[in-house]
């Protein structure tokens, strides 16, 4: 039965892929921003709406969450390091951010989409969507929305932050020649610089298995990638079809999250998502236009950095473009970390105001 289950998967994954990668290709002869993560994203979920169910395997995303690990790791040098304190203002920023917005998620989602009080709180939060839909479901909320919520969310964000940045906050050209300068920095790999970069996925994977939920498999072979390159141990990423193979793998995983999701949903649901996420969109641009006011990065990066789509998916769109990695990557993984750890705080205190039911949902102290 277990080895069933196990070809089964297999075959999903190898299923979804193929299509992931016909459709990332199709969006590369077509010139389009983040052609292998785009396209893949768009083949998948048609598939997926059309009645495929090659929804990807939770390994999957786990094996995959390793590689962007390596990926965002390879962009800290010891002069990025040495920077992060310098970036206090705009990390402070993206705390308040993250909890006006949950709130006004909140009141959006109770007022005009009439959910219940703990499936709107858990929908609105700019986080992980496994994260807040375990957190969310343990505490008597949907399911099902929470999952559908989030996963339009992060498509959203993922299809249309790339053509926003290229075409409207960008100077034409701008975007490809930041990939090109990023692709020429890197040299060429030798077998130790393999081993290593390797060592720092597999073992990073192992030790970060435990700390899942805080993106462990992610965070801990990012820190040692971080590591090797601040060292001096190698100075390569990962080539260009790496890259574009973990594209691959992400828009096919984003895109097969709708295998299951009828049309009926799609009219509702989605429709109700999508009004919060234009709402979020536009409160991202304008806390990344504030940030200009007080910081010497460009509107591009901030918004990429404020951006709510998945952890992942923004880390492999900045890898991509090779635009601002570093800033853009550790104000991701703060936003995920602030949005776990704030969200059940202010969940609790909701509640004890009476905003929140007290009835509704309880979490550990």
């Amino acid at each position: 039965m277990a080895k069933t289950h196990f070809m089964d998967a297999m075959r999903d994954t190898l299923i979804a892929l193929v299509i992931g990668t016909a459709g990332g290709y199709l969006f590369f002869l077509l010139h389009t921003p983040l052609p292998w993560t785009l396209g893949s994203l768009f083949a998948t979920a048609a598939a997926a709406l059309a009645g495929g169910r090659w929804f990807l395997p939770k390994l999957a995303w786990n094996l995959a969450r390793p590689f962007v690990g390596v990926l965002a790791g390879s962009a800290f040098t010891l002069p990025v390091l040495m920077s992060i304190l310098g970036w206090w203002d705009v990390l402070l920023a993206l705390l308040v951010y993250s909890v006006i917005v949950t709130i006004i998620g909140w009141y959006y989602f109770t007022r005009l989409c009439r959910f219940d009080h703990v499936t709107a709180f858990f929908a609105s939060a700019p986080g992980g969507l496994g994260e807040l839909t375990l957190l969310g479901s343990t505490l008597g909320g949907s399911v099902r929305l929470l999952v559908l919520v989030h996963a339009v969310r992060i498509v959203v964000v993922v299809f249309t932050v790339p053509f926003f940045v290229q075409f409207v906050l960008l100077p034409p050209g701008a975007l490809n020649g930041a990939a090109a300068a990023a692709a020429g920095h890197v040299s060429e790999a030798a077998a130790l610089d393999w081993a290593i970069l390797t060592a720092c996925g597999a073992i990073g994977f192992f030790v970060g298995r435990p700390f899942t939920a805080l993106g462990g498999v992610m965070l801990v072979p990012m820190l040692l990638s971080a590591a090797v390159h601040v060292a001096g141990l190698t100075s390569v990423s990962p080539p260009y079809w790496l890259v574009a193979f973990v594209q691959v793998m992400i828009g096919s995983i984003s895109g097969s999250r709708f295998a299951g999701t009828n049309l009926r949903e799609i009219r509702t649901t989605a429709v109700q998502a999508l009004g919060w996420i234009i709402i979020l969109l536009i409160a991202t641009l304008a806390v990344a236009w504030l940030c200009t006011l007080f910081t010497d990065f460009p509107l591009a990066a901030l918004m990429l950095a404020f951006s709510p789509g998945g952890i992942v998916e923004i880390t492999v769109m900045a890898y991509a473009i090779g635009f601002h990695v570093a800033f853009i990557v550790t104000c991701q993984i703060l936003r995920a970390t602030l949005v776990l750890l704030v969200t059940p705080t202010l969940f609790r205190l909701a509640r004890r105001t009476g905003a929140i039911d007290s009835r509704d949902g309880d979490l550990p102290d």
